[in-house]
């Protein structure tokens, strides 16, 4: 299992401020998918927000969901699993434009999405802007910087994330797309794709 510390961030005042911690890989190719991907992450925090960039490489790029709560893992996605409690967590997933899709729970099957305007306070800065987007065999980089204020971890009673710790994965993916792929930071164990397995998260502690 991997761990990972989370650096506390002083003075960070912009969402796209290049001062982020190094990049982690997310390079498990847990059901050889082979696809031609290359995507990384880094994290970060000031006690009451977490701060995460992600470096994508791909030859097919798309996203065609715009509104919260839509299937972005059908696009080009990144996803971010968190769990402050054994028993419970909270999934994020963003497109390529930057379209987030929230919920929370204790396994797969038992989700509970976030409501629309919780999730409205996720700030997010996506390299490819906002609009409707298709890029097919052609090699792209883009990048999405995130901001998750605490305030919307409302099931776990946070008032700070200073010295906290908790269980999480990292993820890129793309159910629909023309390569199909599933791309983890932490290992996960299963015989088919399935992002919802809390017992393969790694482990995080917040400076």
């Amino acid at each position: 299992m991997k761990q990972l510390l989370v650096r506390q961030l002083k003075g960070f005042s912009q969402l796209n401020d290049h001062s982020l911690p190094e990049s982690h890989q997310i390079d498990t190719d847990n059901w050889d998918n082979n696809a031609s991907v290359k995507a990384g992450f880094s994290i970060a925090h000031d006690t009451q927000n977490i701060y995460l960039r992600y470096t994508v490489r791909e030859s097919n790029v798309r996203a065609i969901y715009k509104n919260p709560n839509d299937p972005v893992y059908d696009d080009s996605c990144v996803e971010f699993f968190i769990s402050f409690e054994k028993d419970h967590y909270y999934n994020l997933e963003f497109n390529c434009i930057g379209t987030v899709l929230g919920a929370y729970g204790r396994n797969r099957e038992n989700r509970v999405y976030l409501e629309n305007d919780l999730l409205g306070y996720i700030q997010v800065n996506p390299s490819l802007g906002t609009s409707k987007i298709l890029i097919e065999d052609r090699e792209t980089q883009w990048t999405l910087d995130v901001c998750i204020p605490i305030s919307l971890f409302i099931h776990s009673g946070l008032d700070s994330l200073k010295n906290i710790r908790a269980s999480c994965n990292f993820y890129k993916c793309g159910d629909g797309l023309k390569v199909p792929h599933y791309l983890s930071w932490n290992p996960i164990v299963s015989e088919k794709p399935d992002f919802h397995r809390p017992e393969c998260f790694g482990e995080i502690k917040f400076e």
